[in-house]
This record gives C-alpha cells, structure tokens and sequence, in this order.
C-alpha cells in the first residue's frame, strides 16, 4: 500500500516520463526507491526511467527487481523483454515478449515487439506473422512500436545488418501508407 507522498511521487514520475522530461523522471523514480524499496510499482518506474535514458543495464536491474517483488505484472515482463532487445540479449528477450503475450492477448505490443526481434534475426516468415497478430490487434500500437525500434535502434545499430534495416524501414513505410 502506497501513501500519499509516495503516490505524489509515482504521479510525479509519470508527468516527467510524459514530458519526456527523462533526466527528471530518472531522479524522481530514484527518490520512489529510497522511500519504499519494497514496491514493485516503484522498481517498474525506476527501470522504465533508465530505459528511456538509455541505461539499460540499469534498467533490467530495476525490472528485475520488480518481477521478483510481484511477478504477476505483465507490463514487467514486457519492459524486460524491450531492454533485452535493447541489450542485444535476442534469445533471452523472446522468451519474456512470448510470456507477455500469452498473459495479455489483446495487447499490441508483444506481437509488434517480437515483429521487430524477428526482423532483427533476419527471420522475415516469424516477424511477418507477428506483425498481422499486431496489426489485427492495434495497428497505431503496432506503428509507434516499429517506428520507436527502428529511430532508436535498428536505424542506427552497427549490429544490425543491413538487410534488417530494409525490412524493419519497408515496414514502417508500409504501415504510414
């Protein structure tokens, strides 16, 4: 159970990540875990503000905590498996992208998200079938989805071949019409 100044702070924190104010949600989720490090809520806030910076060995370390406070938060699950991609740990981000969509059918973004990780692989079959799953689902989810991977970083990744980019760039292209 929160308290007030605790939900003033997660409110907080949620403003900042709005504002794309990250530096500040960064401090603000900080503050949430020095008040109550015992919250799932407040260790999920804690790694989306360091995903959103960038941190994302930070960031599997906060969610990690969180899953192991309440494990039955699919949003965990899914923030995992976006860092993971993030990471480049591919195998590892599939199996937590599955599990997310599995517990959440109707959401979007699993199925776009395991789109991009099969783009990624070079397993264009796998990544087509997810990407109909997303699109039947949400198709604006599914766009903003594709389009954050591919600006943040499939576009700009060394990692990722260029057959990869073409695909994952057709893609979004495609889905803006």
């Amino acid at each position: 159970m929160t308290s007030e100044f605790e939900d003033q702070l997660i409110a907080k924190t949620a403003g900042y990540i709005k504002a794309k104010k990250i530096e500040q949600a960064v401090q603000s989720a900080n503050d949430l875990v020095d008040v109550d490090p015992a919250d799932a809520i407040v260790w999920y806030l804690s790694g989306k503000t360091k995903y959103l910076s960038g941190q994302y060995d930070e960031a599997l370390s906060a969610l990690s905590k969180s899953a192991s406070i309440k494990s039955d938060v699919p949003e965990v699950w899914l923030a995992i498996g976006y860092t993971l991609i993030a990471l480049r740990r591919y195998d590892e981000s599939k199996q937590y992208l599955e599990y997310a969509k599995d517990v959440q059918p109707a959401n979007a973004q699993p199925p776009a998200a395991l789109c991009v990780l099969h783009v990624i692989l070079g397993q264009q079959n796998e990544a087509r079938h997810y990407l109909q799953q997303a699109m039947a689902l949400d198709p604006g989810v599914t766009l903003s989805i594709l389009s954050n991977f591919n600006e943040q970083f499939i576009a700009s990744s060394p990692a990722v071949d260029a057959t990869a980019k073409a695909a994952i760039a057709k893609m979004v292209g495609s889905l803006r019409g």
